[in-house]
C-alpha cells in the first residue's frame, strides 16, 4: 500500500510539475489524419537557369573590387576546361574584370557551364546594412528569400556564425555571416553560388574551424564541406591545399536530401561528424578529425528517412556520444543512437501523422531531449520526448497549448546551460516562443522572444554561455531575411535562475529504481560534500567529501539496497548548499 502511495504522489509530481508521461518507443499514439491548417508556403524550384557567371556581371565596380572569386567546375572537368578557369579566376582577382568575363564563353565550350559554381570571398567583409534599426533583434547580412539557416558559437572566442541558403533570381546561393561581438553586428564574409537547386545546408564549429556542409551538383550527388577561420570569419583552403572537401557521394538516382553537422567542440574538441539524408531512404553517417580531410564512415542501417534530420554530441556520454532525429516514410520520428563501441541503435520513434517536417535533438550527460511536430486532430504541436538515462526510458510532454498549433522546434542542450527551446506559434501575430529547464522538472515560460513575426522554417538556437542563449530566425515578410535575438536583450535570462545554488545541482532520473545520477557544477575550487538522508533526517550515506576544482560533475548513486520511499541529497560546495529530494519507487 505504502509502494502504491509513493507511485501515486510520483504520477501527481510529474503531471503537475513536469507534465511528462512515460512513453514506451514504438508505441502509437493517438495522432489526426485530417487536413491541416498552417500558413506554409511550398516553395517552388526555378525553371530558368542562367549561367552563374552572369552575376559577376551584374556586380558594381566597388564589389568587383572587393570579390576574390573561385571556380568551382563538374567533378570531371577537363585539364583544359581547369586551366581556363584558373586563368579566369587570375583576371578576375588581379582586376582585369572585363578580359575575365569575356573568356566565359569559351569556357563554356569547354565543360557543363550549368554545373558550374563560383565562390566568392570577400577582401573586406560586407556589414549588413540598416542594422541599427531593427532594435533588439539584429538583422543578419543582406540577403533575402532565406530558406534555411544554421547557426554556432566558437567557444575559445564567443564568435558567432550564421550560414544562409537563400535563392536570388534563377541561382542557389549560401553566404557565411560573421559576428565578433556577441552578434551586436553582423558581416558577409563569404558567398557561394550556382544555377542548380541547392536543398539542404549545415554548419558546425570545431577546433579553430567553422565547417559548412551542403550538396552540391545539379544531381545533388556530392556531399561538399568548406571551412572558416573561427577567429574572423575568413575562408580557409583545407591542410591539403583544396579551398573544399568531397566528403562522399552518391549513385545515381540517388541525391542528398538533407546534411546535418555537428561536433564535439564542447569537450574533446577534435571530432566533427557530417549526417545526410538521401532520396532512398539511407542516413549516411561519416565522421573526421578537426582537420576534415579523411572521413571514415559508420553504416546507420537506416533506410526509411525521409526529412526533418537534426544532430547533436553529447557531452560527458553514458553510452551514446552523437545522437540523431529524423522523421521516416512511415510517418514515424525516431531518435539514434551512435555508441562508443560503434553500433547505431534506434533509442525511440513512434508515430506523428504525415503534416509533420521538422524534429531536434539534444543531450547534455545521459539527458536526452527529442522536440519534434506532431499531428493532433485539428491542429499541428509540438511535442518532446526526453530520456534521463541515455535512452533507457522515455517520458513524453509538451511546452504549450495544445489547442494552438505550433511548429518547427529547436533544441539547445549544450555546455550546461540547461535545456532550450524554441518553436514558431500561432498568436496573430506568430511568435517565437522560448521556454528552458534545468535538465529536468518544470519548464519557465514560455515567452514570446523576437520583435519581428518569424518565418515557419526551423529556426536555430545555441547556447552562449553565462546563461544566455541565442537564437538566429528568419522574418515573416515577403523579404524573408534572417535576425538574430539574445535571451539577454530580452529580459528572459532573468527567469532563469542558474546562477542560484539549487539550480546547480541536478538528479535523474528521478524518480529512480535505485540507480541516478547526480549532475553538479563547482564554481570556485573548495571542498565538495555530498550526502544522502532519509525522510527522518538520519544520515544514510557520505557520498563524496574531497576538495574540487571548478567544473561539471557526475556522482553516480547505486541506492539499490534501499526501500522505497522519500530521500534527500544534500550538496556543499563553495558556492553554496542545495537539497534535492530523490524518490525511490521499484
Amino acid at each position: 500500500m505504502k509502494k502504491y502511495a509513493i507511485a501515486m504522489l510520483v504520477c501527481m509530481v510529474s503531471l503537475v510539475l513536469a507534465k511528462e508521461f512515460p512513453s514506451v518507443p514504438g508505441t502509437e499514439s493517438t495522432k489526426g489524419t485530417g487536413q491541416i491548417q498552417t500558413d506554409r508556403i511550398e516553395a517552388t524550384p526555378s525553371v530558368y537557369h542562367e549561367p552563374v557567371w552572369k552575376q559577376l556581371e551584374r556586380m558594381s565596380q566597388q564589389e568587383r573590387e572587393n570579390s576574390k572569386i573561385e571556380l568551382i567546375l563538374e567533378q570531371d572537368a577537363t585539364n583544359q576546361a581547369l586551366k581556363m578557369a584558373q586563368n579566369i579566376e587570375n583576371l578576375w582577382n588581379n582586376a582585369s574584370f572585363e578580359q575575365s568575363l569575356a573568356l566565359f564563353p569559351e569556357l563554356e565550350e569547354l565543360t557543363d557551364i550549368n554545373e558550374m559554381a563560383i565562390g566568392n570571398a570577400w577582401r573586406t567583409p560586407v556589414p549588413t546594412e540598416d542594422q541599427p534599426k531593427w532594435g533588439a533583434d539584429v538583422k543578419i547580412g543582406n540577403r533575402d528569400s532565406i530558406f534555411v539557416n544554421a547557426f554556432d558559437i566558437h567557444r575559445a572566442s564567443g564568435n558567432l556564425f550564421a550560414a544562409l541558403l537563400y535563392r536570388e533570381g534563377s541561382s542557389y546561393r549560401w553566404s557565411i555571416n560573421f559576428s565578433s561581438d556577441g552578434g551586436s553586428t553582423w558581416s558577409e564574409t563569404y558567398e557561394w553560388a550556382a544555377s542548380y537547386e541547392l536543398k539542404s545546408l549545415s554548419a558546425s564549429v570545431v577546433s579553430n574551424h567553422c565547417y559548412v556542409g551542403f550538396g552540391r551538383g545539379s544531381a545533388q550527388d556530392q556531399a561538399f564541406l568548406y571551412r572558416f577561420k573561427a577567429s574572423d570569419g575568413s575562408q580557409e583552403d583545407f591542410n591539403n591545399g583544396s579551398s573544399s572537401i568531397t566528403v562522399f557521394t552518391t549513385t545515381a538516382p540517388d541525391s542528398i536530401k538533407e546534411v546535418a553537422l555537428c561536433a564535439n567542440q564542447d569537450y574533446y574538441d577534435n571530432r566533427l561528424y557530417y549526417l545526410s539524408i538521401i532520396s532512398s531512404g539511407a542516413l549516411k553517417y561519416f565522421y573526421s578529425d578537426q582537420n576534415a580531410i579523411t572521413w571514415g564512415e559508420t553504416t546507420t542501417g537506416v533506410a526509411d528517412a525521409k526529412c526533418g534530420l537534426d544532430a547533436c554530441t553529447n557531452e560527458d556520454f553514458g553510452t551514446y556520444y552523437l545522437l540523431a532525429s529524423y522523421l521516416t516514410t512511415a510517418d514515424q520520428v525516431k531518435a539514434d543512437g551512435n555508441s562508443s563501441g560503434g553500433s547505431w541503435d534506434n533509442l525511440y520513434n513512434c508515430s506523428v501523422g504525415s503534416s509533420p517536417r521538422y524534429t531536434a535533438i539534444g543531450a547534455y550527460h545521459d539527458t536526452l531531449l527529442c522536440a519534434y511536430e506532431y499531428q493532433g486532430a485539428a491542429d499541428l504541436w509540438v511535442r518532446y520526448v526526453t530520456s534521463y538515462n541515455g535512452g533507457a526510458n522515455w517520458y513524453w510532454g509538451y511546452f504549450d497549448d495544445t489547442t494552438t498549433t505550433q511548429e518547427s522546434p529547436d533544441v539547445a542542450l549544450r555546455y550546461g546551460g540547461g535545456e532550450g527551446v524554441i518553436y514558431r506559434f500561432y498568436t496573430s501575430p506568430r511568435e517565437l516562443r522560448y521556454t528552458w529547464r534545468d535538465y529536468l522538472g518544470s519548464w519557465l515560460g514560455p515567452v514570446a522572444t523576437t520583435e519581428n513575426e518569424p518565418y515557419y522554417n526551423k529556426p536555430c538556437i545555441e547556447y552562449l554561455g553565462s546563461n544566455v542563449f541565442g537564437v538566429v530566425y528568419l522574418g515573416w515578410t515577403s523579404v524573408r531575411a534572417a535576425y538574430f535575438t539574445r535571451s539577454d536583450w530580452t529580459g528572459i535570462v532573468e527567469e532563469n535562475p542558474r546562477d542560484m545554488t539549487s539550480n546547480l545541482v541536478n538528479l535523474a532520473p528521478n524518480p529512480s529504481n535505485g540507480i541516478a545520477k547526480l549532475f553538479f557544477i563547482v564554481k570556485k575550487e573548495g571542498n565538495v560534500r555530498v550526502s544522502l538522508y532519509d525522510a527522518s533526517g538520519r544520515l544514510v550515506s557520505s557520498l563524496c567529501n574531497e576538495t574540487k576544482s571548478a567544473g561539471t560533475y557526475t556522482l553516480n548513486l547505486n541506492n539499490q539496497n534501499l526501500s522505497n520511499g522519500i530521500y534527500f541529497v544534500h550538496v556543499e560546495t563553495p558556492d553554496g548548499v542545495a537539497t534535492k529530494t530523490m524518490t525511490i519507487v521499484r
